[in-house]
């Protein structure tokens, strides 16, 4: 070792030390680890096996120093023999070609607040976010204060163990996260990330992401602790939500969108095609008297909301109803005929007295449909050939000022 890296080494704040790759040997050894066995009135033991309570043969730190080389190991929590005790400590250890280098800490008492300033390198910049350490050997979890505010529970209730966190979790993610936490131990991985639902004190679900990483392991290279924290993600979820309501569902009517049927009215089109059954495709103008432009814009939403749900009760539970413009609809009405097709839409088009006054109390009037129909296959063999057809029955309807016309 060169003059500055031996008095660097000498009086660095760590305690640390330096064994022989080859050999096992303690070849040196700084003023700070020297210091910790002094107190014991104690030297420092000049072999790694003498060292480490875990080792029993020279065998053992060959083992480790593969480890080490190959990167499989940077951390590990060993039992250090300090005198005639027995010190639980955490050495990073780092491969220095012929020697490695151990700096020491004694993790028997973690300081919990000042993991949680620190998170070690975690970033930790949200405020709803809550820290956690999990010891794989005796199951503890030791949770943060930030996880007792998020969950709206003492400190002193938090979990404690896995069990006691599952129970908590929702159950349709429990297996889900055993699952991923369990493979994370047993091919001890560094990290991983996933979300799931958990229980708060007023028994609602928040939806929080984890994520865990290994944060010590044992001299074989097993996991020993994991470290991590969760954060409410609650808000981002609503929206993603939100988005997934907005590509499949009309936000006015609440039927599907052009984009989202398509993908039902293509997959009864090829039932159609395989069973050999009828399809029939209706387009419905909500406004064919042009009555609703003259309306404002909230009474003429109205007046498509009410119509959409008066029709939306009139089909049955196999029909597919989308909304594909302003005030157009698209109808399609598997394993059925014209001659059926033209009965369910007369019953739109004809409501009873009663709903006759829901309607007129929502700005509708059937008198302004006009509805189009195309059959498969003779209209079209394709979805948008069939709803070129249709909406060519329905021109040729306002044209001839009739309500329902076959193409």
């Amino acid at each position: 070792m060169s003059t500055p890296f031996e008095l660097a080494f000498k009086y660095m704040p760590t305690p640390a030390f330096i064994v022989e790759s080859s050999s096992g040997k303690l070849v040196s050894y700084n003023h700070n680890f020297e210091v910790m066995f002094e107190n014991f009135n104690a030297t420092p033991s000049n072999t790694w096996e003498s060292l480490c309570a875990d080792a029993t043969s020279v065998e053992d730190w060959h083992k480790l120093n593969t480890k080490i080389q190959n990167g499989s190991i940077e951390r590990c929590e060993s039992l250090i023999r300090v005198g005639d005790k027995l010190v639980n400590m955490q050495l990073e250890l780092q491969h220095l070609g012929e020697s490695v280098l151990a700096c020491v800490y004694n993790t028997d008492h973690m300081d919990f607040s000042a993991a949680e300033n620190t998170l070690l390198k975690f970033a930790l910049t949200e405020s709803s976010a809550g820290l956690w350490i999990w010891e794989t050997e005796s199951d503890l979890v030791s949770c943060s204060k930030s996880i007792a505010t998020l969950l709206g529970i003492p400190q002193e209730k938090t979990p404690q163990s896995t069990a006691e966190w599952h129970a908590i979790v929702h159950p349709d993610d429990v297996k889900r996260l055993g699952d991923l936490v369990d493979e994370h131990v047993a091919h001890n991985q560094d990290y991983y990330e996933v979300e799931y639902r958990i229980q708060k004190s007023d028994k609602s679900y928040l939806w929080v992401k984890e994520r865990g990483r290994t944060y010590s392991k044992r001299v074989d290279g097993s996991i020993k602790k994991v470290i991590g924290f969760v954060v409410d993600i609650s808000h981002q979820k609503a929206l993603e939500e939100h988005l997934r309501n907005q590509a499949t569902f009309d936000e006015l009517t609440g039927l599907l969108t052009r984009g989202a049927a398509l993908t039902h009215f293509k997959k009864q089109l090829g039932l159609a095609k395989r069973q050999y059954t009828p399809l029939t495709m209706a387009k419905i103008h909500l406004d064919a008297n042009d009555r609703l432009s003259t309306l404002s814009m909230e009474a003429r939403n109205i007046a498509i909301q009410t119509s959409a749900r008066h029709i939306y009760k009139k089909i049955r539970e196999a029909d597919v109803l989308a909304r594909v413009e302003g005030d157009k609809l698209l109808l399609l009405l598997p394993n059925t005929s014209v001659k059926d097709a033209k009965k369910l839409l007369n019953h739109i088009i004809n409501p009873t007295e009663d709903e006759k006054i829901v309607l007129l109390e929502g700005n509708s009037d059937p008198m302004d449909f006009c509805i189009g129909i195309a059959t498969f296959p003779e209209d079209g063999e394709t979805i948008d050939e069939l709803a070129l057809s249709a909406n060519q029955a329905v021109e040729d309807g306002q044209a001839k000022s009739k309500q329902i016309v076959v193409n």
